[in-house]
């Protein structure tokens, strides 16, 4: 009699992260401009894992006021459709309401404050306006030739 075999079923998996992978690091983070948070989301790998793996790789970390060239939001008096920036017509007329609120001698906090008690919504859609944003909107748009 023969006696019977026995099967073995496995399957090895053999995974490395991405984060581990300088090549693609060094693609997406230094020559394509992706940030950390980016790339983490995209490989499903938490920022601390991709931000050590830069540091292990010695590729140089931007400093995070530094654009990247891929911003994970349009600015704002810009949309994102079907991966081209396009006009916002709502958001633009907000951008010259601040602007001649401005002209007038209001503060950042003023502006702030008529924009929120007008329910304008924000680019995230919030409730309320806080006078940095409205100083980030007056200083892109004098850098764009818009005020």
């Amino acid at each position: 009699m023969i006696p019977p075999l026995e099967l073995i079923d496995s399957i090895e998996f053999i995974h490395t992260p991405l984060f581990r992978n300088h090549e693609f690091l060094h693609r997406r983070y230094t020559l394509e401009g992706y940030s950390i948070a980016q790339i983490s989301e995209e490989i499903s790998s938490s920022k601390e894992a991709v931000r050590k793996a830069l540091k292990q790789f010695k590729i140089p970390i931007r400093e995070p006021s530094q654009h990247h060239g891929h911003p994970s939001q349009a600015k704002f008096g810009t949309r994102l459709s079907a991966g081209k920036l396009q006009k916002n017509k709502r958001e633009l007329d907000v951008i010259a309401t601040i602007n001649q609120l401005k002209a007038q001698g209001l503060s950042l906090r003023q502006i702030a404050k008529i924009l929120t008690n007008l329910k304008v919504s924000t680019k995230n859609g919030a409730a309320s306006w806080h006078p940095q944003m409205i100083k980030r909107i007056i200083d892109m748009s004098a850098s764009e030739g818009r005020s």
